[in-house]
């Protein structure tokens, strides 16, 4: 009888490689991960994001070969949080030193309220609308429609991504003199 039954059963719907199972598990550890590592591995939030991708793409592998499997000995949360510490290890800021149980972290709500949520898009609307044609493109084609730089430079017929890039960074800046 294992000790995570309710593990257990992810894990199963994990390894048949589920991508919904695998977005619940990714959008639910992901505060948690982030706040402890930031918390107790002094990394800053960019930093322990990348660290996340790294440690979910090493727990992915060890699911899908077949290495992780039922009866779990500790809960994934605990297992994904292990791999974190080993790559913060490996990365060579291994002077921490570790204890063997996760504490519990606090998880911010991530959810804002409707009128948060309404106030934010309509500055984003009254910000959008003061700056000029082009850079309202750009910014529209990367936040709004999810375009990477490489489609934006094909869109807006310039030489390269970098380019892309280079005028998105200018545009945010203008963005930033208007706040």
């Amino acid at each position: 009888m294992s000790k995570y039954p309710d593990d257990d059963r992810r894990l199963q719907l994990l390894a048949t490689d589920d991508g919904k199972a695998w977005k619940e598990l990714y959008d639910e550890l992901r505060s948690p991960f982030r706040l402890f590592f930031v918390k107790y591995g002094a990394l800053e939030p960019p930093a322990a994001l990348e660290l996340y991708q790294e440690a979910m793409v090493a727990l992915h592998r060890n699911i899908i070969s077949g290495r992780l499997q039922a009866p779990l000995a500790s809960a994934l949360k605990t297992y994904l949080f292990g791999i974190g510490k080993v790559l913060v290890k490996k990365k060579g800021a291994g002077d921490k030193n570790w204890d063997d149980d996760i504490p519990e972290v606090p998880v911010a709500p991530e959810v804002e309220s409707r009128e948060e949520q309404k106030a934010k898009a309509e500055l984003a609307r009254r910000l959008l609308a003061q700056v000029d044609g082009p850079c309202r493109q750009v910014l529209e084609l990367a936040y709004l429609r999810g375009f990477v730089m490489e489609a934006i430079a094909e869109e807006l017929g310039l030489p390269s991504a970098g380019a892309a890039r280079k005028r998105k960074h200018d545009c945010l800046k203008k963005l930033r003199e208007l706040l």
